[in-house]
């Protein structure tokens, strides 16, 4: 539940999705990510049977939408295993190359779908007015995303703390 997922999260909500269901494995991310309209949240190194208990929540079929963000070829499996046979796996995180994911691939020829994130392709002219427009009308924050601000000069502070997973979204000033 780091910034792309805080952002998921808010976008879910935003649309009214329910349940919205978020994992990490530090109890931190998930108090914050909360805020942004998580219905349930999991420390996966805390929980046994999380499978199990994810379908408890959604259904025995699955969910409609799974997002993974980690690119862990273990997790991308999981994501893929709890998306209903109808719904959408979306891999936003990138596994190494070299790492092996395995899925059974009967559901693709029906209506099960598993594809990547664009990051890229996003048009700022039109998506940077359209976001200032959420957040000015109060439906989108930021409030919570950036959590550490630091000069130039501190950027291997700023890189340490974000590979330890202590941090949200960093903010590097370039004016101090």
């Amino acid at each position: 539940m780091g910034g792309v997922g805080l952002n998921l999260a808010q976008a879910a909500n935003m649309v009214s999705a329910n349940p919205i269901i978020g994992i990490d494995i530090k109890d931190s991310k998930l108090e914050s990510a909360n805020k942004f309209g998580l219905t349930h949240s999991f420390n996966s190194l805390k929980e046994e049977n999380l499978s199990t208990k994810i379908k408890d929540i959604v259904g025995a079929h699955g969910a409609d939408v799974v997002t993974d963000t980690t690119g862990n070829p273990r997790i991308i499996e999981q994501a893929y295993e709890l998306t209903n046979p109808n719904g959408k796996t979306i891999l936003v995180g990138v596994p190494k190359k070299g790492d092996n994911v395995n899925i059974y691939t009967l559901p693709l020829h029906f209506y099960k779908q598993l594809t990547g994130s664009h990051g890229g392709d996003s048009i700022p002219d039109v998506e940077i007015p359209r976001l200032i427009k959420l957040i000015n009308t109060k439906k989108m924050t930021l409030d919570g995303i950036i959590t550490h601000e630091f000069c130039l000069n501190d950027i291997n502070i700023a890189l340490d703390l974000m590979r330890k997973g202590d941090s949200g979204r960093i903010l590097i000033n370039m004016n101090f």
